[in-house]
């Protein structure tokens, strides 16, 4: 199929867009190019949209997109903005308090958490139900007339420009940098919702609790509702049964401090979701020709700062509004690259660091870890923080 051309309202050199991949990132994208006028076609590899995946966390930086995107109220409306986050030692207690509200004052926007189904609703809502097509999965994409997807089906796709917003094992990037494996962490996590009300001390809060090779993390996501997660030391390639996997985790976490059993207990075992933890190398590019890589497809990283979706939400603002003011498409993807590699570098490499930090085993590396963490000052921790939620664009 060829896609419609572009409005012509729109005042961008690039026409038709197909964007491979109905993650976050891919949504966004569509709606950013959207309201530039810009039209574009999302084709998602699933049957239904956003049916993957657990909870997660919208960090300020994320916020200020959606803000301009007019989704801002909604989020907050489907999550719960967040007052602080904790990390603790789970033998020596708390090791450090980040005040979430000082940065929600400065950026106008609140961290918000919620559950992942929840913001792909909202994002496909701002769609036209012709412009979303599900069961669509990309195999292949040449360039020899034009830009050119091809779909499992034998379908195929014809754009002026194709955006990989397929994620980790994006076949996308195997035609802009084919042969790149993605690098194991050692860890791998599980995930869950519970059905439980937090007490009120935790109103607000996002805990992550550490012990060697292991640690646990949650907030609530709704009234009566809790996002969890647990991360832990493992070979690749695991499978338990959703059973199994609940009895493994009681075993590893039976002695950490409340919530964190009647979190595991009080969820669905079938709906626990397991994912080795993954990032990418360093790509020498996110686009050839035509074809540009967004998100995890480009710089996926491991989740330990929560900015998995935040830096998709990023790509997907800053490529729409580069192709809206650029005089060529190839002139916009590469500002695009030189706009975002600098903060996407920096978030996959110290992503990479606290998850080595967060489950340091030796005793006396622990200890000066907690030492270090306690003793930093907040205005420290306000520039880190400020290192990703800063807009300059």
């Amino acid at each position: 199929m060829s896609i419609p051309s572009r409005s012509s309202t729109a005042t961008s050199s690039v026409g038709r867009v197909a964007i491979i991949g109905g993650g976050i990132g891919g949504l966004t994208a569509a709606i950013a190019l959207r309201q530039r006028g810009i039209d574009a076609h999302v084709f998602e590899a699933a049957s239904a949209l956003g049916t993957a995946g657990a909870g997660l966390w919208i960090s300020p930086n994320a916020m200020q997109l959606l803000q301009r995107l007019d989704l801002a109220g909604a989020v907050i409306a489907a999550g719960v903005p967040l007052g602080r986050a904790e990390v603790h030692d789970a033998e020596r207690g708390l090791l450090q308090r980040l005040d979430f509200s000082d940065a929600s004052q400065r950026f106008g926007v609140p961290t918000v958490a919620i559950l992942r189904h929840r913001l792909h609703a909202i994002l496909a809502a701002r769609l036209p139900n012709d412009r979303l097509h599900v069961g669509a999965p990309c195999v292949s994409v040449t360039t020899t007339h034009g830009v050119r997807a091809h779909l499992a089906d034998g379908r195929t796709i014809d754009a002026d420009l194709l955006v990989g917003a397929d994620g980790l094992r994006s076949v996308v990037r195997e035609y802009v940098s084919p042969g790149v494996a993605p690098r194991y962490s050692g860890q791998t996590s599980v995930r869950g919702v519970a059905s439980l009300a937090l007490p009120p001390s935790l109103a607000g809060v996002s805990r992550e609790i550490w012990a060697p090779g292991r640690r646990f993390g949650f907030s609530a996501v709704a009234p009566g509702e809790v996002y969890w997660f647990a991360t832990f030391d493992a070979p690749p390639g695991i499978a338990e049964p959703p059973a199994e996997s609940a009895h493994h985790l009681h075993a590893l976490f039976d002695r950490f401090p409340p919530p964190v059993s009647d979190l595991i207990e009080t969820t669905d075992d079938a709906r626990l979701v397991r994912t080795d933890l993954h990032d990418l190398p360093r790509l020498a590019t996110w686009h050839r020709g035509r074809v540009a890589l967004l998100g995890d497809a480009s710089h996926a990283t491991t989740p330990n700062l929560g900015q998995g979706a935040a830096q998709a939400i990023e790509d997907a603002w800053v490529l729409a509004d580069r192709l809206a003011r650029s005089v060529s498409v190839e002139a916009a993807l590469r500002e695009y690259e030189a706009i975002r590699k600098p903060k996407a570098r920096f978030v996959v490499d110290r992503s990479w660091q606290v998850g080595r930090l967060a489950h340091l085993s030796n005793p006396v590396g622990r200890a000066v870890r907690n030492l270090a963490l306690r003793c930093t000052p907040a205005s420290v921790a306000r520039r880190q923080l400020d290192r990703v939620y800063v807009l300059d664009y």
